[in-house]
């Protein structure tokens, strides 16, 4: 009897449920409402249903409870979103109440950041930026285009007002202040549209977009600015909060919970929710509370610049590039030596510059996480440089004899002093300008130098920072969100780790040179300026014997049937030893022993000892070798002049030798007996002087060897020799030995 009179009292309560809470909403009771909903729900949850009918009242129960809980809802949003309007703090702390009491706060909360972040949404959205159209239903007369770089920071000042106005407002209403301002700021956030990414992108289409990448810094320093005072809002909540306190009432517990999973009809403030914001949900309990912590929300606002820090080695590579340009001066008749210098020297202050800037904006914007795109973009960059300076030198050289020599002039002391040599004007001329630039290009790798150290000190402090976090991620940033993106980021790679041991590997004796340089393709393009100019220079110096040897492998003296009697000795062949050379090779060799001459007066001149080791290690004007231990070659540049100088005149004489001996003797067609022996006494005369100026004869004294021999002997060592060299196979050819 005790269980049917309890039966049929739920019944009868469960009858008047719909009445009495229409009734009460229409007196706006709505505290009372939810009471009497908050109550029915907790008896639902503890009643069983009967034996053999298993459910058959609680679904339809749970959806009239769904229901009055809509109807309630719906009578009070706008209430609510007037009073979170109005900044009604006493209100909104009322409804807050009954929310929770029919267990919708995330319902609520919804409200509550919908309503707050409409004024940022509307400033972001009806903002009209350059290279975007105008919102539709935007006046034609208002759609003034405004630069991202000025509005962002105007919009971040504003979203930062409503949040330090919302930290004595949301206390005052959640009993979480914390997690729930952290909230908003993610639920604006991922609602903008469009979204800050692509906006930041746009800056990168349309001409100058290289220049961008300057805009993106200043947008990222406003952005920490902005993280900085959002931290410190946060930071005051969460020192004035005593606890953070569970919002769940007390008499939603156990079976009877009005979820939102169990509604028949969804929230209207549901509705308008983004999936980030449902996303939350899921992870926040039965609730529907929102946890996200202060790293979450810093992870949101720095997000949209992760992906031009991972591309800051591209972006910055484009921007220098940018800024870079031609060389200024251009091959545009005569080019005065020092001009051309001087130009290259104002034109390196303006890239390193450049250069320093970028060491900074790497800084900044990724905290020296993109040390290794940095190091590869200025090497690129400073190797650019140079090698557009190099290509200069090599036009130069091509087109000198087009130039116009009307203008150049040259010192009348030295023109006096030189008077005999058979250099003109224009020669002169390219030789001061060789000197001029290997000049600057000495003082161009001591300021690369002293840009290295630079570079150095700056990752040194970074790959330090790496080397001594306790939990072996580096977190830079004005928040800890900030720099878990760069760690999580591909920026944290091998090679970044490569690159700071190198860094922090003390600069001793043992470390070698290779290993020590941070820009090794900028040292490469300056030897080989280097080189260009030490070509040019010897082409020209040699040029007068160049010129001297063009006819010499077509003189009649191959083809002479016989040598000229000597006064006294007709009839007596005179042994080939004693034969004068001929006039062309006196000419050669009287140049050859000028040139230490020209030496002395140029060899306090700086310019010729650099990169000394690059000219030492070739034979001139043909590339060298790039292998080799060239350490104490490199090692002259610091020596006396008297080293520098035997060094040129070393290089001069294996650069005059291989012309000789490739380009000159192998055009000789015939040698009879007689051009032989003026052959072989020529070659003699130039090995003493070669073997003077400290060059090994080499190819030269295989020459003179096979000219000198008679016709049997070299029939016989040819015929001899299973493999004849290339000379011996040319002496053969000439002499006839084979028909």
């Amino acid at each position: 009897m005790e269980a049917a009179r309890d039966v049929l009292r739920e019944a009868e309560s469960w009858g008047a449920l719909e009445a009495e809470v229409t009734t009460l909403l229409a007196e706006k009771s709505y505290a009372r409402a939810a009471s009497r909903l908050s109550a029915s729900a907790k008896l639902m949850s503890v009643s069983r249903p009967a034996a053999g009918t298993p459910g058959t009242t609680q679904e339809p129960r749970r959806a009239l409870l769904t229901s009055l809980a809509n109807q309630l809802e719906a009578a009070i949003s706008p209430d609510l979103v007037r009073a979170i309007t109005t900044n009604d703090v006493e209100l909104c702390k009322s409804l807050y109440a009954i929310f929770v009491d029919i267990e919708r706060e995330s319902e609520f909360r919804n409200y509550y950041y919908g309503t707050r972040r409409t004024p940022i949404m509307e400033a972001w959205n009806q903002i009209i930026l350059d290279g975007e159209s105008a919102p539709t239903g935007t006046p034609q007369q208002q759609q003034i285009p405004e630069k991202l770089s000025s509005f962002y920071p105007t919009f971040l000042s504003l979203f930062f007002s409503m949040l330090n106005g919302e930290r004595h407002t949301i206390p005052a209403i959640f009993p979480d202040p914390e997690s729930t301002l952290a909230f908003l700021i993610h639920n604006t956030l991922t609602a903008l549209t469009p979204s800050p990414g692509q906006r930041f992108a746009a800056l990168f289409h349309g001409n100058g977009s290289a220049s961008a990448l300057k805009d993106m810094v200043k947008l990222f320093q406003v952005t920490e600015e902005f993280a900085k005072g959002t931290e410190r809002i946060l930071e005051k909540l969460r020192v004035s909060s005593p606890s953070v306190m569970s919002v769940t009432s007390p008499s939603s517990s156990g079976e009877g919970k009005l979820s939102r999973r169990r509604s028949m009809r969804m929230s209207m403030s549901w509705r308008s929710t983004s999936s980030v914001s449902g996303s939350a949900k899921q992870q926040s309990g039965s609730s529907g509370i929102s946890v996200v912590d202060a790293m979450e929300w810093d992870q949101c606002l720095f997000q949209p610049f992760l992906d031009f820090q991972v591309d800051f080695g591209t972006l910055e590579r484009r921007l220098l590039d940018e800024a870079l340009g031609p060389p200024v001066v251009k091959l545009q008749g005569a080019v005065d030596g020092d001009r051309a210098a001087r130009a290259m020297r104002e034109r390196a202050v303006d890239v390193f510059s450049a250069a320093e800037e970028s060491i900074d904006r790497c800084m900044t914007f990724t905290h020296g996480y993109a040390s290794v795109g940095l190091v590869r973009a200025l090497d690129g960059y400073v190797c650019a440089f140079v090698d557009a300076w190099t290509n200069c030198v090599i036009d130069w050289g091509n087109a000198s004899s087009e130039t116009n020599t009307s203008a150049l002039s040259y010192n009348g002391a030295e023109d006096e002093e030189f008077a005999d040599l058979d250099y003109t004007s224009q020669d002169w001329a390219h030789i001061q300008r060789a000197l001029h630039l290997l000049a600057t290009a000495r003082a161009v790798k001591e300021r690369l130098g002293v840009f290295e150290t630079r570079l150095r000190g700056a990752l040194n402090q970074v790959a330090v920072a790496f080397h001594t976090v306790v939990n072996g991620l580096y977190t830079p940033g004005v928040t800890k969100g900030e720099g878990i993106l760069l760690a999580q980021s591909t920026l944290n790679s091998v090679e970044l780790r490569d690159l700071f041991s190198r860094v922090l590997q003390p600069q001793s004796s043992g470390t070698s040179a290779a290993a020590s340089i941070l820009l090794p393709s900028s040292h490469s393009a300056l030897t080989s300026f280097a080189r260009a100019n030490q070509r040019t220079l010897q082409r020209v110096l040699l040029s007068p014997l160049f010129v001297h040897l063009n006819a010499y492998s077509s003189l009649s003296l191959w083809s002479a049937s016989r040598q000229e009697p000597v006064p006294g000795f007709a009839g007596v062949n005179v042994p080939a030893f004693s034969l004068s050379p001929s006039e062309t090779i006196q000419r050669v060799g009287d140049g050859l022993l000028n040139l230490p001459r020209l030496f002395e007066v140029y060899a306090e001149d700086d310019a010729l000892g650099f990169e000394i080791g690059a000219l030492a290690m070739g034979d001139g004007l043909s590339p060298g070798p790039e292998g080799g231990d060239s350490s104490a070659l490199q090692a002259e540049q610091l020596h006396s002049p008297e080293a520098v100088t035997s060094a040129w005149l070393s290089s001069l004489g294996r650069t005059m030798l291989a012309h000789l001996t490739r380009n000159i003797l192998p055009q000789i067609r015939v040698l009879t007996s007689a051009g032989s022996a003026q052959l072989a006494a020529d070659l003699g005369y130039l090995s003493t002087i070669i073997r003077a100026l400290g060059v090994e004869e080499g190819d030269l004294e295989r020459w003179r060897t096979y000219a000198s021999m008679g016709d049997e002997e070299g029939r016989a060592d040819y015929l001899a020799a299973e493999n004849p060299d290339d000379i011996l196979r040319s002496i053969a050819k000439m002499r006839r030995w084979l028909s």
